[in-house]
């Protein structure tokens, strides 16, 4: 095997803790990869990290998807209406990045300010009350419901009792162009399809400048702007940026990045190591946590690469 550019434990290990974030659905996951590029492993090609980045991302989602599907937590029409607007700001923005961001001393600052932004956010959402109204207390009571099933039917199971609640996934009203009405927990929860797309579009531009899932982008919006229980948004922001996050790698490879498969193959395996536990604790962590883990996560990195 020929020398290797890099500490492939080091490599591998960091990846590990990349791919159980990417895991827990909430974003940051690319990002941690990202820094340990950077930072750790001391690669000078920004260009190279965008690609590396977004390649690791889908190798988490092919562990931690199938979990969140087996466990309901999936909201497939969100989802495809996401991945109908996604694709071309995702090639759009691989292609100005290629060309215009190749420079380590500007795409660092901007990584850390889009990150600093988000998690501002985040935390705001995470803390502030006066934003919610009566969609967002349903979306609070519909992720603690759907937990409290889930946790019954499991301790009923291994006590080897017959359950005698089901946990069911959500379920679609009705679907029109203008409106989808998915039915969860109890409530009714509604989205435009065109609404979704559009966002789906700008998100996959941005984060495909930078070089990241946007997975921090898609799960505040599905959370914060269409007011969907973060127990669903979890698993659909995960599935939701699979297409876009292909569609910029290609774009990259097309524009004949440099790329290290080797680097690629060490990492992608920490990553699917990593990507086991998410899943599994995700489904205990209550709706306020989760978003702090996200702010705090985001927070740090972001200032990391400002200062």
């Amino acid at each position: 095997m020929e020398e290797l550019a890099f500490n492939p434990y080091l490599a591998f290990g960091w990846c590990v803790l990349a791919g159980f974030i990417m895991s827990m659905g909430g974003g940051g996951g690319g990002i941690l990869a990202g820094i340990g590029h950077i930072s750790i492993l001391g690669i000078g090609d920004p260009n190279m990290i965008k690609a590396v980045n977004q390649i690791l991302e889908i190798a988490s989602r092919i562990v931690s998807v199938p979990f969140y599907h087996k466990q309901k937590r999936i909201v497939w029409p969100l989802a495809v209406c996401y991945a109908i607007g996604a694709p071309a700001g995702a090639i759009l923005g691989s292609w100005l990045s290629r060309h215009y961001l190749t420079d380590m001393s500007v795409y660092k600052p901007v990584f850390g300010a889009l990150v600093v932004i988000v998690a501002i956010r985040v935390m705001y959402e995470a803390w502030s009350r006066t934003h919610r109204n009566q969609q967002a207390e349903n979306a609070l009571a519909a992720s603690e419901e759907a937990r409290r099933q889930y946790n019954v039917a499991r301790a009923q199971q291994k006590k080897g009792l017959e359950t005698s609640e089901t946990h069911t996934g959500p379920k679609t009203a009705f679907k029109t162009l203008y409106k989808i009405r998915i039915l969860f927990g109890g409530h009714e929860f509604d989205f435009n399809p065109i609404h979704v797309a559009c966002g789906a579009f700008c998100i996959s531009f941005v984060s495909s400048i930078v070089g990241v899932g946007g997975g921090f982008m898609t799960a505040p919006m599905l959370a914060s702007l269409f007011l969907f229980p973060m127990y669903l948004v979890t698993g659909t922001a995960l599935i939701a940026v699979v297409l876009p996050v292909a569609a910029s790698v290609i774009t990259y490879i097309a524009l004949h990045v440099q790329m290290d498969w080797w680097l690629v193959g060490i990492e992608a395996a920490g990553i699917m190591a990593g990507s086991f536990l998410g899943p599994a604790l995700n489904r205990y962590m209550n709706e306020r946590l989760l978003k702090l883990y996200v702010a705090i996560v985001l927070l740090a990195i972001g200032i990391y690469y400002l200062f």
